[in-house]
């Protein structure tokens, strides 16, 4: 049976899953990995997920975007911009 992996679980780069998703481009994953995730609420998942730092201090939408991945910088920032509207 395979052991489901925590989505905050971090590498010694300070990095989860969605940062090595969205620097290799995956978009597929980026969204299965945040949608995975409560969208809504007094403490919102995703957007805690999305707004995660790594150890040089930048998200995995600014490493999306750093790589060139323009769809997957673009779905995190509006992702990221909605939940805050209504939260």
């Amino acid at each position: 049976m395979k052991k489901k992996t925590d989505p905050f679980d971090k590498d010694s780069r300070g990095r989860t899953f969605l940062f090595h998703a969205a620097e290799s481009g995956d978009l597929e994953k980026v969204r299965n990995i945040i949608y995975s995730l409560a969208g809504t609420g007094l403490s919102c998942q995703r957007l805690s997920l999305i707004n995660i730092l790594d150890s040089s201090g930048v998200t995995a939408g600014e490493i999306a975007a750093k790589a060139g991945h323009k769809e997957i910088a673009d779905l995190l920032k509006s992702e990221q911009m909605r939940m805050e509207f209504f939260e």
